[in-house]
Formats: structure tokens, C-alpha cells, sequence
């Protein structure tokens, strides 16, 4: 009978196998024949029955071949935390007093936890992880764990290798049988293990991994002369029958196989490995990936996590080893392949919630999971585990059931199948965009620095993404610094191709502290600009046009954490559409003096349909309109929502206020029945007014050449002095900078965000040499940083001019994109 108490180490050996070859022989079992003298001829008798009958004729592969990776394929490595990582001390909630109660010798000071948010934060050693985790591209999948968890290493591995919640006896592992379903003969490099034996996970019913040591293999990986002469020599002998039986032929071609295989690999091991088990792993396995195999899985696991005593020394090696294993791994892989690999934690158990006398933790159950690479939707996901009411031996509860994160694996990264694999259906925690041939899902390739020319197609606003309730993503807030990928293409009728930008409304929620939120093409650098700012506690929407990388996807950025809301209304892309004709802002709505609309303001759950086309320069023909609209003299808070009059009112909004604010954004909107645009109040009654400034139609007009955002103004520092804006206009130039052509643009596309105003005003952007509209493009509060999109008409001179109604404040221009005739 198995001892409960087995060691990890021995649990893991009697879960793993000698690497076999996936027909039933095994190559060291071989080279041992060798030795035995059975090469030449020798009977077999003399091995043994026990050998024979994994040695029938006709069931070896003839020769093992290798095909690169598919140009969609991602890479996934995994990483088994063996002996029960603690999940705790890796993923700490510091915010939470009764870890500190019940683990007052172990527990990790608040100062030195590298904080995600308010609540949790990252092992001080994972320096490089907590890196990754700002730039959006770690998942943290919290609280993992199982029904009915048992205690034993041997029991809760075979659980976690097995995948499946039957109780049959566990012959094979949920990424072998992911290889049943997409192997065929020829597949040794579909899989492998960078170690000495297979462990089950990685064994199907018909397939599986091969293995390759760290240290590289005893035989066929030669590279001298007198090696490579033996070899072909031994390949001669293997070409043909040889007329001495079956036995024969099948040694043959087992020699000429095991050399092949050292042959492919032996360009692993030529420079240097590093020190370290788990650095010396990881570096195999970048180097695996690089030599372009086409490997899908690689495991890369390791040990020693069963921190019974000493944890805080223990542990923290253990923490230090995978944060340097990590960097040396993305360090090591080839720029050709850094989009297109995924790491993934995983262990048998997490740790008690208490600690033990010894300076330790005993067996647990629910677990904190990492998921790393570029094409992951980074933030946090489940549960972090309750520790409300705890008594001493008592265990976490889980929020997610493993096989859920396998099945976000699976279906997410690998092309399916986890139903088939795991025997039944489990959430799909939507941890990664999408993936782009030859580039991944987190990078897409590298979008060049502005579009071709496009033309604009408006949809019904669509939510893309909601932190609050996880659409799109984690449901959880942005951290401090974070920054996510965002699916564009594909989703609320956007094409998935010829989409070069979106058109995006961007709302920052409930930030704790002033921030600013940056949106660009995915793929790039984060550019010095800024979207949207925020003074924290508030809710700030803005428009945003956005270059997309070749997968459609944006990145979003948050400077100090809270949660984002993203809907769109549009597109620009290379097939024929609407395009741009700009207007000297007009007004065409005021509820104030019932310019539009009656002379009353909107009522709280209802909506006014406003006449657009045929008004303020507006085209018949029009489409789609740009317009500002501003909240003015709310009697609370709430949202507005603008929508095309005749269709439903979409889960969507376009600015959210409190009360006695005056708000802007800029709407770009289609137009519905009658050519006019609906717009609704969500809560207490509130004035609006709306300024077109221009409209789309079919066939005629201009079209947008997209870019990277690039900063054109900063009164805060141009010139190297500080010079605010008072009531003379302020001249910018625009043609022919950053990227703009110096001849032939009508209009741009410009971010401007006025900070540090000394008094409420508002600020009017138009074309230099005109006079000044009766119109605004954005309402300032004293002491408030406050942005808004603007689309503006360049003046005959190449210039557009902003003017600040009352006292000082400074300007920022950001040009995001212009339209040429």
C-alpha cells in the first residue's frame, strides 16, 4: 500500500516513465542492448522476457522528422512547482491582517511586497515577474484548486497530471492526450521535457513527449569527424534490409533514429549552460523554441517547494531561482518566436494558511497560478482565498478549478480541443488575445509609425472591455503602472481583417489616485502621450483613435491603477467606407435655450432624438457625425449614451459626470433613421449640448492616415520654459511635424489636455486664420487635468489655433492621426 506521507520525489518518480519512444521502445533500453552485444547479430534470448515484448518488429518509427511551427501556432512552457508551492507567500495579501495573525513567522512585511493593489502583491524576489505583470503580460489565476483536494503528493499530482474528474485509474495526462488528438508519426518534437523521464501529464494513449536532458544526450549528438563518420556509417547499414530478420532491421533503424535525434538537438548544447537547475532548464527550453522544431509544449519543471521548515530561506531561493530563470528564458528566445510563447505555473497543492512552529507550512489545497507571455491579458483572475474564520488545520477553499486554467490553455493557446481532453466543460477564463501568424497574440508584428490612407465605418457602440465585470478581460482593476492588451478586431462587427484603427471610447473608473491612461498600437513602445487623465475617485471618459497592430489589438495603459471601460464605434480600414468632411464647429443642440430640442433639460431615463444631418453643414447624405457634446448643470451623477435613433440602445457610454459638472467628449456617431442620433440620460436631469465639427459620407471626403500618438505641444515645457495660455490665441503649427505631410492635409486628429487651470473655462480649438466659433472642445476645472479628442480643420496657413476662454492654463497636443483630401 502506497505510504500517504510519500516524498515528492518519489511521487514524481512513480508518475513519470523512462522515455520511450511513443511506438514502445525505449532508446537507453537500446543502448544498452548495445552494450549487450546485440547490434552484431547476437540472439535476443539472453535479454530477458521482461524486454522482449516492448521490442515487437514494425512497431519503432523508421526516422523522426521535424517541421517548424505553424505560422499560427503558440508555444506553451510549464512550469511544475513540485512539493506544493506556497501560493501565499508567492501571491501575498498584504492587505489582509489575518495573514500576519496567523502567519507571525513567515510573513512578509508590507513594505517589501511588491504591490499589485491595495490588497496583494508579489514575493519581493519576483522582481523581473512583477516587471512582466506591469506591462500586462502576466494572468495571476487566484485560488486554484479542486473538489475534495487530498493531501498526499503522489494522489493530488496524479489529480493535476491526469486532467480529468473521473475515477478512472490515470494511464495517460491531459497534454498527451492533447497530442493524441493532433500528432501523427513523424511528431517526436511535438512535445518534450527537458529532463531525464516523462512525467504522466506529458503521455497520451497513443502519443507523447519525447525527453532531452539538460545535460544533453548520451548518444548521436557528436559533432567530430570520427563521430560524424560513424554515423553515417551506422545510417548506411539502416538504409535497406538487410536479410537478417526482422530484429535486425528494427535495431537498424532504432541507431539511425537515436542518431537523428542527437543530431537535432546537439546545436542546443554547444554554448554554455548557466548554473542552476531551473536556469539551465529554461535555457534549453528557449533554445528549443529557437531552433524552430515544432515544438508546442515544453516542460521545464522542478522541485523542492515542500517547505515544511524554514520557508522564509527556502521559499524565497525558490521565488529568486524562477524570477531568474524567467528572465534568462525571455532573455534567450529569438525575437521571431517572443510573441508566440506562453509560461504556465502549476503545482499539486498550495500551503496551510497558518504556519507551523518550524518556521514553515504543511500540505494545503488552493493555489495562485501565473500565466506569462505577450500574448497574455494580464491581470488578476478568481479569487484570492478566504481566510476568514480560520482555525489552525483548516484549508483554503478554491474559486477556480484547475481544469478551468487547463482549459484556458488549451482552447485559448494550443487550437482547442479541451472539452475532448479533460472529459467536460470548464469555464474559459479568456486569458489571451488573439494569436497573429508570425508574431503572437501580444505582439502582432511591429505596425509601422502611421497607416495608409483609410476610410471610416461606423458600428453601433460596443462594449470591448469592462474591468469591473471582467468583459474583455480580468475582472479586476488595473494596478499601478499596468498595462493590457485589448481584442479589437472580430468582436461587435468589427472585421478580423483590413482594419488599421478604431475609433474607442475610453472611460477610467474609480482610480484611487490621480492618473493618466494611455491607448496605442500594440506592438510598440508605449509612446509619451497621454489619453485621458484622471484626478482619481472620478469617472473620465475620452475618444480615442487608435492605430491596431496586425493581430487588432491596442494596448491600454493606467499610470495608478482602477478600472477601465472601452467601447467602439468605429473603424478605419483599407475597404471602401465613409470618409471626412470637416466643418467649423457649429452648434446644433443646446437644451438651455432649446436650440434642437426643447427648452428643458433631459429627464432622468430618457432620451432625446436629435436632427443632425442637414444642420451646421451636416451633409443629407451623412452617415456618421463628429460631434462634442457636453453635460452642463447636472443634478447628479450618471452617463449619456448616443446611439443611431431607430436601433436598441446599446450597453455603451460616451460621458459620465457628477453633479454641477460640466463635461465634453467628442461623439463620433452613425446616424439612424432621419438622419439623427439618440441620446439618453441615465440618472437626475442634466442640459446638453452638441457642436458638430464634421460628418462621413460615402464616395467623398477625406481620409485618415492613422498614427502612433507623438506629442506637438506642451506649453509646460516647449522651448525649455514654462509659458500657459491665456486669453491670446495660441498658433500651433501642424503640417509637416511629427510625421505629418507638409502639404495636402485638411484636418487632424489631436488629444488636447488642458492642466493646471487657474479658473473653470473652456477651451476652443478651430483653424487659424478663422474667427472664433461659438462652440467648445473642452471644459476646464480649476486645479483639474482634463483631455479631450478633438478633430479639427488646419487653417490655410497649416495651422489650428486654441484659445482659453478666462485665466491661465497649460495645453498638450498629442496628434493621433490627419485626413487628406
Amino acid at each position: 500500500m502506497l505510504d500517504h506521507d510519500i516524498s515528492t520525489a518519489d511521487a514524481l518518480a512513480l508518475l513519470s516513465v523512462s522515455d520511450d519512444d511513443p511506438s514502445g521502445f525505449n532508446r537507453r533500453q537500446f543502448l544498452k542492448m548495445v552494450g549487450y552485444g546485440v547490434g552484431g547479430g547476437v540472439a535476443l534470448g539472453s535479454l530477458g522476457a521482461s524486454v522482449l515484448p516492448q521490442l515487437l518488429p514494425g512497431q519503432l518509427r523508421a526516422a523522426w522528422a521535424t517541421n517548424p511551427i505553424g505560422p499560427a501556432d503558440g508555444v506553451l512552457v510549464l512550469l511544475g512547482m513540485y512539493g506544493g508551492n506556497d501560493g501565499l507567500n508567492t501571491v501575498v495579501p498584504y492587505g489582509n491582517s489575518l495573514y500576519y495573525d496567523y502567519r507571525a513567522n513567515i510573513a512578509i512585511p508590507p513594505a517589501q511586497v511588491l504591490h499589485i493593489d491595495s490588497n496583494v502583491g508579489l514575493h519581493p524576489n519576483l522582481t523581473f515577474l512583477k516587471s512582466l505583470y506591469d506591462q500586462g503580460r502576466v494572468a495571476i489565476v487566484q485560488g486554484v484548486g479542486y473538489p475534495d483536494p487530498d493531501l498526499s503528493h503522489f494522489n493530488s499530482m496524479a489529480t493535476w497530471m491526469y486532467g480529468r474528474s473521473d475515477t478512472n485509474l490515470p494511464t495517460s495526462g491531459w497534454v498527451g492526450r492533447w497530442l493524441d488528438g493532433v500528432s501523427n508519426a513523424s511528431d517526436l518534437f511535438k512535445a518534450a521535457v527537458v529532463g531525464s523521464s516523462l512525467p504522466l501529464h506529458m503521455i497520451g494513449n497513443d502519443y507523447r513527449a519525447t525527453t532531452i536532458p539538460e545535460w544533453g544526450l548520451d548518444f548521436g549528438d557528436g559533432t567530430s569527424a570520427s563521430d560524424l563518420r560513424m554515423y553515417n556509417a551506422i545510417r548506411a547499414y539502416s538504409a535497406a534490409p538487410a536479410g537478417r530478420g526482422p530484429w535486425h532491421d528494427m535495431i537498424a533503424r532504432t541507431e539511425h533514429s537515436q542518431i537523428d535525434v542527437g543530431q537535432t538537438v546537439a546545436p542546443i548544447f554547444v554554448a554554455d549552460l548557466p548554473s542552476g537547475e531551473l536556469m539551465k532548464r529554461m535555457t534549453v527550453a528557449a533554445r528549443l523554441i529557437n531552433a524552430d522544431l515544432g515544438l508546442r509544449v515544453i516542460d521545464a519543471s522542478y522541485d523542492n517547494f515542500d517547505t515544511h521548515s524554514d520557508e522564509l530561506n527556502g521559499h524565497g531561493d525558490r521565488m529568486s531561482e524562477l524570477d531568474a530563470a524567467l528572465q534568462m528564458f525571455f532573455a534567450t528566445v529569438d525575437s521571431r518566436f517572443q510573441g508566440r510563447v506562453t509560461v504556465m505555473t502549476f503545482s499539486e497543492f498550495g500551503r496551510t494558511p497558518w504556519s507551523n512552529d518550524s518556521g514553515g507550512t504543511d500540505h494545503g489545497t488552493a493555489n495562485n497560478h501565473f500565466v506569462i507571455g505577450p500574448s497574455v491579458r494580464g491581470g488578476l483572475y478568481g479569487q484570492q482565498p478566504s481566510l476568514n474564520a480560520l482555525d489552525r488545520w483548516d484549508r483554503l477553499d478554491f474559486s477556480v478549478d484547475f481544469r478551468s486554467l487547463y482549459a484556458s490553455v488549451l482552447d485559448g493557446w494550443l487550437g482547442g480541443g479541451a472539452s475532448t481532453v479533460l472529459n467536460g466543460s470548464y469555464e474559459n477564463l479568456n486569458l489571451f488575445n488573439a494569436l497573429s501568424g508570425g508574431g503572437g497574440g501580444g505582439s502582432g508584428g511591429t505596425p509601422p509609425a502611421k497607416t495608409v490612407p483609410t476610410d471610416f465605418v461606423g458600428v453601433v457602440p460596443f462594449r470591448l472591455m469592462d474591468s469591473r465585470d471582467g468583459t474583455g478581460g480580468p475582472k479586476s482593476p488595473f494596478g499601478q503602472g499596468m498595462m493590457r492588451s485589448l481584442q479589437v478586431t472580430g468582436r461587435g462587427g468589427i472585421p478580423t481583417s483590413g482594419v488599421l484603427a478604431a475609433v474607442l471610447n475610453v472611460t477610467s473608473v474609480g482610480g484611487a489616485a490621480p492618473a493618466f491612461l494611455t491607448v496605442w498600437p500594440a506592438g510598440v513602445d508605449r509612446p509619451g502621450t497621454s489619453s485621458l487623465n484622471t484626478r482619481g475617485g472620478d469617472v473620465v471618459p475620452n475618444l480615442v483613435i487608435t492605430m491596431l497592430n496586425d493581430a487588432g489589438q491596442a494596448s491600454v495603459f493606467n499610470s495608478a491603477g482602477g478600472h477601465c471601460v472601452v467601447d467602439v464605434v468605429g473603424y478605419f480600414g483599407t475597404a471602401a467606407g465613409s470618409r471626412f468632411s470637416s466643418l467649423t464647429p457649429a452648434r446644433v443642440l443646446d437644451t438651455r435655450s432649446g436650440l434642437g430640442a426643447p427648452q428643458a433639460p433631459v429627464a432622468q431615463g430618457t432620451a432625446i432624438d436629435l436632427q443632425v444631418s442637414g444642420r451646421g453643414g451636416v451633409a443629407a447624405d451623412a452617415d456618421c457625425v463628429v460631434m462634442n457634446v457636453t453635460v452642463t448643470e447636472p443634478t447628479g451623477p450618471g452617463f449619456i449614451t448616443a446611439w443611431p435613433t431607430g436601433t436598441a440602445m446599446p450597453t455603451a457610454s460616451n460621458l459620465n459626470f457628477v453633479g454641477d459638472q460640466t463635461v465634453p467628449n467628442l461623439v463620433i456617431s452613425k446616424l439612424g433613421a432621419g438622419g439623427k442620433v439618440s441620446l439618453f440620460n441615465s440618472f437626475g436631469s442634466t442640459h446638453l449640448i452638441a457642436d458638430v465639427l464634421g460628418y462621413f459620407r460615402a464616395g467623398s471626403g477625406s481620409q485618415l492616415t492613422a498614427m502612433t500618438p507623438a506629442r506637438l505641444l506642451d506649453t509646460r515645457t516647449d522651448g525649455g520654459v514654462s509659458h500657459p495660455v491665456a486669453q491670446t490665441p495660441l498658433i500651433l503649427p501642424v503640417l509637416g511635424q511629427k510625421g505629418i505631410p507638409s502639404t495636402g492635409v485638411v484636418a487632424v486628429a489631436l488629444n488636447v489636455t488642458a492642466t493646471e487651470p487657474t479658473v473653470n473655462a473652456f477651451v476652443s480649438v478651430y483653424p487659424s486664420g478663422e474667427s472664433l466659433p461659438t462652440a467648445s472642445n473642452l471644459n476646464t476645472v480649476a486645479g483639474v487635468t482634463r483631455a479631450n479628442l478633438v478633430i479639427a480643420k488646419v487653417g490655410s496657413d497649416g495651422a489650428v489655433a486654441l484659445f482659453n476662454s478666462a485665466g491661465t492654463t497649460h495645453l498638450i497636443a498629442d496628434v493621433v492621426g490627419y485626413f487628406t483630401a
